[in-house]
This record gives structure tokens, C-alpha cells and sequence, in this order.
């Protein structure tokens, strides 16, 4: 069981420049970091459709640790390792590890399993992005329409256009 407390913070990256979203607080409970502070270590080797998607994995890692069982005075060591792994996928993620990718579904896949109560704090285009058992969780229309984004974004690239993924996806799901 854990107990200790401290401070986590987790930075959100847009396009080049550090902004900071989130620091928590958590007066009941911290998971021993082998960093306190997940930073951009390869930014410039990143697209922005990958920066996006850092950022959608640090916003669920960011509201996973306000809930429950997270924030409970002692957590089991299942819930502590959930963490560490959360942790180690973001780190793993930014500085291209090959096998974030493959690391990512197979951790997507468990937080459903292990939280489904906390599910809808994951952005659903992390499910896409890292396909495979992911995909089980989506349905048929989120699949077309994610499929219809990646068909815009292949196009500009194709151009060599810029391609705004938050814009194009707001349209593609009707929320413009």
C-alpha cells in the first residue's frame, strides 16, 4: 500500500511550446517517480498529429489521478503499478520508443478492462490511434469517421499541406 504524498505534474505540449494544464495536488497519496515532471525530450521529431495525441494521453493521465481509487488514502499495488505504467507509456511516447506504440494498446486494452467506470476520460482518438484491440471499443460510426479524418490528413500530406487535425476533426464529427 501507498501512502506518501507529493506533488505530480504533467505539462501538455501545443505545437513547439510548453504550457502548462494541470498540476495536482494530491494531499492522499503519490506514486514514486523515477521523474516528478514529464517533459518533451524529441518535440522536433514529432508531427503534430503525434503531439495531439501525447497531449490526449497526458489529459487522461491527468484526470485518471483525480478519481477514485487514485486519490484514496492508500492504493493497492495493482493501482500503484497502473500508474507507473500510465507514466511510462507517456515517457516512452514522447521520446519515440519504438514499442510505445504496441505498448499503448495493450495499455488502453487494460484500462477498459481494469476501469471501466473511468473509460470516458480516455479521448476516443487514442482508441483509433492505437488501433487493434482498441478499436473493440468504438463504434461503427466513431470507426468511419475517424477513417474519414485519416483520409483527410493522408491527402495534405500528400499536398504537403498543413493539416489542422483539431479543426478537421470538429468538423468530421459535426462539432463545428
Amino acid at each position: 500500500m501507498i501512502s506518501n504524498k507529493r506533488e505530480v505534474l504533467i505539462e501538455l505540449i501545443t505545437l513547439g511550446q510548453q504550457v502548462m494544464i494541470s498540476t495536482v495536488t494530491s494531499a492522499k497519496f503519490y506514486v514514486k517517480l523515477a521523474f516528478s515532471r514529464i517533459l518533451l525530450q524529441s518535440r522536433d521529431n514529432m508531427t503534430a498529429y503525434q503531439l495531439h495525441h501525447l497531449n490526449f494521453l497526458k489529459i487522461a493521465y491527468n484526470n485518471f489521478i483525480k478519481q477514485e481509487p487514485f486519490t484514496l488514502e492508500e492504493i493497492t499495488a495493482e493501482e500503484e503499478q497502473f500508474i507507473l505504467d500510465f507514466q511510462q507509456l507517456i515517457h516512452d511516447f514522447e521520446n519515440g520508443v519504438e514499442h510505445a506504440y504496441s505498448d499503448g494498446e495493450e495499455f488502453l486494452d487494460k484500462a477498459f478492462r481494469m476501469y471501466p467506470q473511468l473509460a470516458h476520460l480516455i479521448a476516443r482518438d487514442l482508441l483509433w490511434y492505437f488501433g487493434g484491440n482498441c478499436l473493440h471499443n468504438m463504434a461503427d460510426i466513431e470507426l468511419e469517421k475517424f477513417q474519414q479524418l485519416d483520409e483527410l490528413r493522408f491527402a495534405a500530406e500528400e499536398k504537403e499541406e498543413e493539416f489542422d487535425y483539431i479543426n478537421a476533426r470538429a468538423s468530421v464529427f459535426g462539432q463545428n
